[in-house]
């Protein structure tokens, strides 16, 4: 009997079996080609660090938003031992499915707490060996990986911290400056009044251990607030000690405002039209205390921010200078009751002078300075800002016209624009107010006609 048919069958059959795996393999995967993929896991700190501090502040994230997140490891390394701080696998997709991402596309540790947690922190050096794999079918099924060594030191000693002035007199809306000096480790040094941080500036660059912060106490906040002089290395580690100061409260004035429909009509349309991020109420009365209130709140926020870029020299020599000619219609810090109608719609509080003269009157720079913005700003309208370093600028704002750009240097008494209503301004008039890194100030104790 020949067996030979049989066997060609045999072969015959094999082939086709074959054919049709290796058909169907290939179309698995290019039907899960997106499972594929071999971008491995992102790692990234929120800062860069060679040295930790005895209360470290450290967080790092992991994200992987092509396949998921399958598998984190962070061990610290010391010289003597090996510390566990994570140790996570996250589930993925089924094998066989065609698309698929792991239930976790990003993961945040905050690893200066976790550290404190599992390590008494002792001065000397340190690693992290970090690994982060995905659900990709990279690496026979293992997925991408990402590992990454840091190298840095443990270092527990503060900065040293000596105040050098004496005696600090505050008043509420009011500022003082302080005298101090700091060991040569410091990076970031200032004072701390309540919610509040006030970064110091070097004297002389070449005496760089001597600073000096000028700090607000601002107007709302409660009395009895703490004040620390704070002084931080590169570690995080940080010093605060208290300094000698008095406070003397102060209680601002209270008004009613009332608000007519001529008013809003004229105010509101335009103001709503110059900042299209505010959604229109459909109603006058909402439109206008929207624009009070959050436009208002966006409009300091903006300020502080500006302040960020204030240069670290001080830019002016003598005391500041009230528009001349002006009459004070409104004070600092007045606290206003707005009505329409009869009913109370809103409540705000007034950070600045109203200054008028007249009609489109030419509006002086208050002090030496440079000009930080020169636009229309929200509620005041056409607006100057002037920064007169270390953090301080002085507002120049309802202006009809603006004479300035920005980068500009001018001096004091030079002509920045003139007088008018726009923003929220019922009349032509100036509002001036001074800012210390976003905080409002009392102008009444800067110039030198008060």
């Amino acid at each position: 009997m020949n067996s030979r048919p049989f066997s060609s069958r045999k072969t015959s059959f094999l082939l086709i079996v074959s054919g049709l795996f290796l058909s169907l393999l290939v179309l698995w995967v290019l039907l899960t080609v997106s499972r594929w993929e071999g971008h491995p896991p992102r790692l990234s700190f929120d800062r860069n660090f060679t040295s930790l501090g005895k209360n470290p502040t450290l967080v790092l994230k992991i994200e992987d938003k092509e396949t998921g997140l399958r598998k984190i490891s962070v061990e610290l390394k010391l010289k003597d031992q090996t510390i566990s701080l994570v140790n996570e696998h996250y589930s993925g997709s089924p094998l066989l499915s065609l698309q698929g991402q792991g239930n976790q596309i990003s993961k945040t540790f905050n690893l200066g707490q976790l550290i404190t947690k599992n390590y008494l922190i002792r001065e000397g050096s340190a690693r992290l060996e970090i690994s982060a794999s995905d659900h990709s079918f990279r690496r026979f099924f293992g997925g991408n990986e990402t590992v990454l060594h840091q190298n840095f030191t443990f270092d527990v000693h503060p900065p040293r911290l000596e105040t050098l002035s004496k005696r600090h007199y505050i008043y509420q809306g009011g500022a003082e400056c302080i005298l101090y000096k700091v060991s040569e480790d410091t990076v970031y040094s200032g004072v701390r009044v309540g919610p509040d941080f006030f970064p110091g500036y070097s004297v002389n660059p070449s005496e760089k251990e001597i600073h000096f912060s000028i700090f607000a106490y601002r107007y709302d906040l409660a009395p009895n607030q703490e004040l620390k002089l704070v002084a931080r290395d590169k570690s995080g580690n940080e010093t605060a000690i208290a300094f000698w100061h008095k406070f003397f409260p102060k209680k601002f004035r209270r008004r009613k405002i009332v608000l007519n429909e001529n008013f809003l009509q004229t105010v509101v349309p335009t103001i709503l039209n110059e900042n299209p991020q505010l959604p229109r109420q459909g109603d006058l009365v909402k439109d206008f205390v929207q624009i009070n209130h959050r436009l208002r709140q966006i409009n300091h926020e903006k300020i502080k921010e500006i302040s960020r870029k204030s240069s670290p020299q001080l830019q002016w020599t003598e005391a500041f200078s009230q528009l001349s000619r002006s009459k004070v219609e409104s004070v600092f810090a007045d606290h206003r009751t707005y009505f329409y109608n009869g009913t109370v719609i809103d409540r705000q509080d007034h950070v600045g002078f109203d200054l008028a003269v007249t009609r489109h009157y030419p509006i002086e720079a208050s002090n030496n300075g440079i000009v930080r913005y020169s636009e229309k700003l929200g509620i005041y309208g056409n607006t100057v800002l002037l920064d007169h370093g270390c953090g301080l600028l002085s507002l120049y704002g309802h202006l009809s016209s603006i004479e300035v750009k920005v980068g500009q240097q001018v001096k004091k008494g030079q002509e920045l624009g003139r007088s008018g209503a726009t923003g929220l301004a019922a009349g032509d008039h100036l509002h001036f107010g001074l800012f210390l890194h976003g905080v409002p100030l009392n102008p009444k104790k800067w110039c030198d006609n008060n």
